[in-house]
């Protein structure tokens, strides 16, 4: 399979409120699957057993900041107070046909800035995941 570069990925933040595009002037993005475990280590067991319990996972997308209502502006991120409840759809070889096509349903929590003093303002929005994520092609 032939690699890409991450340019190519589309994130959007979809919601009741508004549909908004994320990407532009980001920086990464991150999808972190994870789940529970059940401890099942009992009586004479040496060593812990775990049973597998219930999925979970998280999103992180960090981009600079650009002011306005632009792609990462100030409009776009209001969207994003923490709390929204929608679902992040992360394309990561973009939008064309065939291409993969990631649904995280997601509770938003809330756009964090990062002022350097010699750089660039940076943004990082979270997501908790709150649904079973969905895996498909682009239509």
């Amino acid at each position: 399979m032939a690699g890409y570069a991450g340019s190519s990925l589309v994130v959007t933040w979809i919601q009741s409120a508004a549909t908004t595009t994320l990407t532009g002037d980001h920086k990464s993005c991150s999808y972190t699957p994870s789940i529970g475990f059940y401890d099942e280590t009992a009586g004479a067991d040496t060593n812990k057993k775990y049973l597998a319990g219930v999925k979970d996972g998280s999103v992180t997308f960090n981009a600079n900041f650009q002011s306005g209502t632009g792609s990462g502006g100030t409009a776009a991120f209001s969207t994003l107070t923490e709390g929204n409840l929608g679902t992040v759809q992360i394309q990561p070889e973009g939008t064309a046909s065939t291409k993969p096509d990631i649904k995280v349903p997601s509770l938003s929590q809330g756009v964090s800035y990062s002022y350097p003093y010699d750089g660039i303002v940076e943004v990082t929005v979270n997501w908790q995941q709150t649904g079973t994520r969905a895996e498909s092609a682009n239509g």
